[in-house]
């Protein structure tokens, strides 16, 4: 399904609708929806800034991998523009749990909800590619350095923060059974290699 908000067509993919209708199902906890909420505002931080800064999104797409936000090909923003583009969106979400924070002695809802956005921003800031940590890290190095020896810096940090997630990942399968971060983890690396083969 696609609605165009002016210049930004918002598409609603079928694997979404399907996302949603399993967490009604199947998530009596509320967390994942909770995690969906946090994420929902993460990107509304990115867009936010975007429009204050005087472009606006081409798409936005809500999918089973998440949110896509498809900006303009020739973007004019500088670098200190675009480092605020992207740390917005963690910004939101540690705006969001701080406000819950007043809530969460009386309320366990307000608590978790606190807790899993600010994991959620946290999470954002590592310096992996894929996530804003990266495309930070990538921001700065492009402005100090050349194209080439930036590319190569933001492929190591990305290695050195993906390969320790991914056997930490593992580990907890056998620790625990719990695949929740190997298979972050694991999006993350597939995310990571499709932007590495891109031409």
């Amino acid at each position: 399904m696609k609605l165009n908000l002016g210049k930004t067509t918002l598409k609603i993919n079928v694997s979404f609708a399907a996302v949603i209708t399993l967490m009604l199902i199947f998530d009596e906890s509320g967390t994942c929806a909770v995690a969906l909420f946090c994420c929902i505002i993460h990107e509304i931080g990115h867009i936010a800034c975007l429009l204050i800064w005087g472009e606006k999104p081409v798409s936005v797409e809500l999918s089973f991998y998440g949110i896509k936000l498809e900006r303009q090909s020739h973007s004019v923003l500088s670098p200190a523009e675009e480092v605020a583009v992207f740390a917005a969106g963690p910004v939101m979400n540690f705006i969001f749990s701080a406000f819950l924070l007043p809530f969460s002695d009386k309320n366990t809802g307000a608590e978790t909800a606190a807790a899993i956005s600010f994991c959620v921003g946290i999470f954002n800031l590592l310096p992996c590619a894929p996530l804003d940590g990266g495309n930070i890290l990538s921001t700065f190095l492009a402005f100090m350095t050349d194209d080439e020896r930036a590319e190569k810096i933001s492929f190591f940090v990305s290695c050195v923060t993906l390969v320790p997630m991914s056997v930490t990942g593992i580990i907890l399968i056998f620790i625990n059974g719990n695949f929740t971060l190997a298979a972050v983890a694991s999006y993350l690396v597939w995310i990571f290699l499709k932007m590495k083969n891109q031409p």
